[in-house]
Parts: structure tokens; C-alpha cells; sequence
């Protein structure tokens, strides 16, 4: 069985930000179009985030944040050199009535 981490992103307006880039810039409406857009992971953007992340190259994680997020939205963790990345790879983005995300 496959085990995933879940844990709450604190940093609304980054995600937000990265959410609009992957999903909705250049009608995209709501498909996930490649990987070039990430979260560059660091103690000052989200601590607790870091260092779960940190040291679990390739490893699938699940981020939350109940302001803007309904349930959860998955990344894959690139940790090279120094540098922990989150790559979103949840396929499709809708946004419900209350102005929520929710992931496919």
C-alpha cells in the first residue's frame, strides 16, 4: 500500500498564486499543463511544511489549507542539492461556490 503525507500549507497567498499559474493561466480552465510551476520550499515560506518535506525526494505529499482549499491538493517533493521543490500533480482544479479549491 502506498502511504501519503498530509499536511497543512500555511502560506494562502503563495499557493493561491501557484494554483492560478497551473491551473487557469492561458484558458487552461482548470487542467494542469506540464510542471513548471512550483513551490520553492524554504523555513520562511512554511517551517513545518520544510521539514516534512525536506529529504523525501520523489515522495508524494498532500497539502491542505482550509481557507482556500476543500480537501486536499497533491505535489510530488523534488529534493536536490539543497533545494526541496513541490511539483503539483493533481491533475484538475475546479472552484466551488464558496470560492474553494477542490482537486482531481
Amino acid at each position: 500500500m502506498k502511504n501519503e503525507i498530509k499536511v497543512e500549507f500555511s502560506n494562502k497567498e503563495i499557493l493561491n498564486s501557484l494554483i492560478q499559474k497551473s491551473y487557469f493561466e492561458y484558458g487552461q480552465m482548470g487542467r494542469l499543463l506540464g510542471q513548471k510551476n512550483f513551490i520553492e520550499l524554504t523555513p520562511q515560506v512554511d517551517d513545518v511544511v520544510y521539514t516534512v518535506a525536506k529529504g523525501l525526494h520523489n515522495a508524494t505529499i498532500k497539502l491542505t489549507n482550509s481557507e482556500i482549499i476543500d480537501g486536499t491538493f497533491r505535489f510530488i517533493v523534488e529534493d536536490i542539492n539543497d533545494s526541496v521543490k513541490l511539483i503539483p500533480i493533481s491533475m484538475f482544479c475546479i472552484v466551488d461556490e464558496n470560492q474553494k479549491y477542490s482537486f482531481y
